[in-house]
């Protein structure tokens, strides 16, 4: 049995990926669940697993080409299968990670070459070096970088050079020279643009006072807020959605992604039905997707998918900030930093409290702002009244 490798859907705003890089060339053998190539979506990169033992038969998409979600990227033939046959009969293999059918290459794919010619450079093996072999697209980077990758020790399978091995040995750049944009930082800008230039975005601010909610310091704030948002979102559902071709479709539980910052850039891990679980359960969850998204080990179905983001810079000393909406979201909470203020004690006097800025930011074309603020002021009076964030079960 021979299998086609699909471009996988990793969530319901995917609509198709870049072949970024293979990881074995036409010919090679392949085990079951090894990563043999790398694909990209609009937020970040993903590996794609052989289903199967055996051969890889073809390589439907060069690195660099742009496939449709469920468009053919290659083929694994069994062992002493025929690789030709394998390339042209091999069943549609869902990816581990997502779900597509495999539609033949002229019909989805969308490259900057034709598949044929796809086909012949993906066939040539991969260069090798006295330290280990490296592949085209990391070649094509050493080549733009000027860097002698002759001298690298790959860090991928079988001491493979890859992108990453290739930038980590770039000399420094002169102040006034001109730095590419890395593939995912495109992604985030092209991703930003298209939501600030087709969104109306409308910002709301104001702050709720969490001196109770923060005093003996056992309550983490994030996973306090990320419960507020999923309460009030389940009381205010027209915001826990997504607004696509002037439908609103509203969400069944309250995902929330939290903007995580990496290396690479600006990720979301996203906690899923946010409000069925209790403050302790949520921030022991975030704690481990915001380590895995750090360390570049985040699942794909963990960064999409979400129906209502926070985004929060506190802990940079900002104090307030109106973030983008993630389209097709209809809004997102900016969270500043925790100011203590003096206020105004009950009968005289003066009493300090912690006041934690909040900035809600929603599409005017899904909502209007009456709504907008009734969401905020519930969000803050659950911050403000943590014994109502209490989990009942």
């Amino acid at each position: 049995m021979s299998w086609k490798i699909g471009m996988p859907n990793l969530g319901h705003t995917m609509e198709e990926g870049k072949v970024a890089e293979w990881l074995k060339s036409v010919g090679d053998s392949v085990r079951k669940g090894e990563v043999i190539a790398v694909v990209e979506s609009d937020k970040a990169s993903f590996d794609i697993e052989s289903p199967a033992d055996g051969v890889l038969a073809a390589i439907d998409a060069a690195p660099g080409a742009t496939v449709l979600v469920g468009g053919s990227i290659g083929a694994v033939a069994a062992p002493g299968e025929d690789m030709a046959a394998a390339a042209t009969q091999a069943f549609a293999y869902p990816s581990s990670r997502a779900s597509s059918s495999a539609p033949s290459a002229s019909e989805a794919a969308r490259s900057t070459q034709p598949a044929g010619a796809a086909r012949e450079i993906a066939a040539q093996p991969g260069v090798r070096s006295a330290r280990g072999r490296i592949s085209p697209a990391a070649r094509a980077l050493a080549d733009e970088l000027g860097v002698d990758w002759q001298q690298i020790a790959g860090t991928g399978d079988g001491g493979l050079i890859t992108r990453d091995d290739v930038r980590a040995h770039s000399p420094a750049k002169a102040a006034n020279r001109a730095t590419p944009l890395s593939p995912m930082r495109r992604a985030i800008a092209e991703a930003t643009e298209r939501s600030w230039r087709t969104i109306p975005h409308v910002a709301l601010h104001s702050h709720a006072d969490v001196t109770s909610l923060v005093k003996d310091g056992s309550t983490g704030l994030t996973a306090a807020i990320t419960r507020a948002c999923a309460l009030a979102l389940g009381e205010h559902p027209a915001f826990n959605g997504w607004l696509g071709d002037d439908v609103f479709t509203q969400a069944q539980h309250a995902d929330v992604a939290l903007a995580v910052a990496t290396p690479a850039g600006l990720v979301t891990a996203v906690v899923r039905e946010a409000e069925t679980k209790s403050i302790a359960e949520l921030g022991e969850e975030i704690g481990a997707l915001a380590d895995s998204a750090r360390n570049g080990r985040l699942d794909g179905a963990r960064m999409s998918g979400a129906s209502f983001t926070v985004s929060s810079l506190g802990r940079w000393g900002v104090e307030a900030f109106a973030p983008i909406i993630a389209a097709p979201q209809v809004a997102i909470l900016g969270v500043g930093k925790i100011d203590r203020v003096a206020r105004e004690a009950v009968g005289a006097g003066v009493r300090f409290a912690s006041e934690l800025d909040l900035t809600l930011v929603f599409d005017h074309r899904a909502n209007d702002g009456v709504q907008a603020a009734q969401l905020l002021a519930a969000i803050v009076g659950y911050l403000e009244q943590p014994v109502r964030l209490e989990l009942n079960r």
